[in-house]
Parts: structure tokens; C-alpha cells; sequence
């Protein structure tokens, strides 16, 4: 299979990992490919050929530990997984101190899990160094506004149909400023409030998935604090 065949054959299929009918949702744009530029277990061609074989879901643990060959307790210092699973301990009335964090990512590895009640997606498919560049994919797009020109409209709206299709969704939460605004710009929302923590804004909406159907949409700062 070519390259270019590899990277389309990767755009459509898979849309995060975990539980696609869990309550909870957390959506950022894209991965940074720590299996092909950080921790080097997979080239890229290896990465891609893994990828289009993926299913729209698929568990955290099995693809970092099993295909990528990266155990996760490996990742050190700064990670949003970790306010991910702050946010869910304290959701389920845990204390999300940080021996419970580990515990619960890099220990017990709850995270993304087929069986959990959460799902982490990804607006966009492909993994990048850079969001600002498309390398090393720029034989086929010459911009990142090329980019999602071709494919942004797909990727949401197979993410509309399926949390259409999903009636246990309840919260999509976004941590990147970036894909807050394509989401207010893609769905007919509606602001329920606005607050500040900490000098950084949280808004809190409501998207109108189709007629009988609205989810809660929260847009938050923290998780890319995360240390």
C-alpha cells in the first residue's frame, strides 16, 4: 500500500478510544504520535498501517501497550490524561489527589478503556508533531487549512451520527481552544454560562445534536495544565 493510501485509509474509520456510548466525552484535535517521534517504537508507514485497520473505538491500554509497545506507565511530567482522570474521579466522588491520578492512568489503566463510561476522541485522525504543521503529510496537503477543508466536514459528522446513535452521552467536554471553536462553529449551540477559576474561562453550552437530541457541551482550559 502507498503512503497516500495508508494516510486516507486512516481518516475515517476511528474516532477515539474507550467507551463510545459513555456518559462522558473529552475531545481534543489530534495525537501527537509518541510511537513514531517520542518513545520510537513504530515509523510512521508502521503507525498508519496499524491505524487504518482500527475500528471507530478502540481500548487505550491494548493499542499504547499492545501495538505501540509503550507501556503507559512510561510517561512522565506533563499529561492530559491525568486531569482526564481527575476530572472522572471526582466525578464518581473520589478524591483526585495524585496517588488516586496514577492509580487510576498508569497503574490499574482505567483510562479509554471498552469497558469504562467515558470516551476520548480525536477530531482529527492523523498523529502530528506540530498542529501548525503538516508535515510529515504535506505530499498530500500543502496547508493545515487544506487539510481540514477536505476533511473536517467527514470527521464531524460522523461524530454527530454517533452521538445521535449513542442516547448515554451526556457531556462532551473540550480541552483545546482550537476545537472549541470548530465545534460552536460545526453545531447550533447555546450558552448556559460562563465562569472564571483561577483567571482561565469555562463556558458551559448546549448542542443541538438534531431535533430530539442535545448534549451538554463544557469548554475548559485545565487540561492542558496538567503536570
Amino acid at each position: 500500500m502507498s503512503f497516500e493510501n495508508m494516510v486516507y485509509s486512516s481518516l475515517y474509520n476511528w474516532l477515539g478510544y474507550g467507551q463510545l456510548d459513555g456518559r462522558i466525552w473529552f475531545v481534543g484535535t489530534e495525537e501527537g504520535g509518541a510511537e513514531i517521534w517520542r518513545n520510537e517504537t513504530k515509523s510512521l508507514e508502521e503507525s498508519l498501517a496499524l491505524r487504518s485497520q482500527y475500528k471507530l473505538s478502540m481500548d487505550f491500554r491494548y493499542v499504547w501497550e499492545e501495538l505501540y509497545d509503550i507501556p503507559l506507565e512510561s510517561f512522565k511530567g506533563s499529561c492530559v490524561w491525568r486531569f482526564m482522570a481527575a476530572f472522572l474521579l471526582a466525578l464518581d466522588g473520589k478524591q483526585p489527589n495524585k496517588i488516586n491520578i496514577n492509580n487510576y492512568v498508569f497503574e490499574r489503566k482505567l483510562l479509554g478503556r471498552y469497558n469504562s463510561g467515558h470516551f476520548m476522541c480525536e477530531l482529527l485522525p492523523l498523529p502530528k508533531k506540530s498542529k501548525d504543521s503538516m508535515l510529515p503529510y504535506d505530499s498530500i496537503w500543502d496547508s493545515t487549512s487544506v487539510y481540514h477543508e477536505e476533511v473536517l466536514s467527514r470527521r464531524f459528522e460522523i461524530i454527530k451520527n454517533t452521538i445521535a446513535s449513542k442516547k448515554s452521552i451526556e457531556l462532551i467536554i473540550s480541552y483545546e481552544k482550537i476545537l472549541t471553536d470548530k465545534v460552536l462553529d460545526y453545531f447550533k449551540t447555546k450558552l448556559i454560562a460562563n465562569w472564571m477559576y483561577k483567571k482561565k474561562k469555562y463556558s458551559l453550552y448546549t448542542i443541538e445534536i438534531n431535533e430530539d437530541r442535545k448534549v451538554h457541551f463544557l469548554s475548559t482550559p485545565f487540561l492542558v495544565m496538567a503536570k
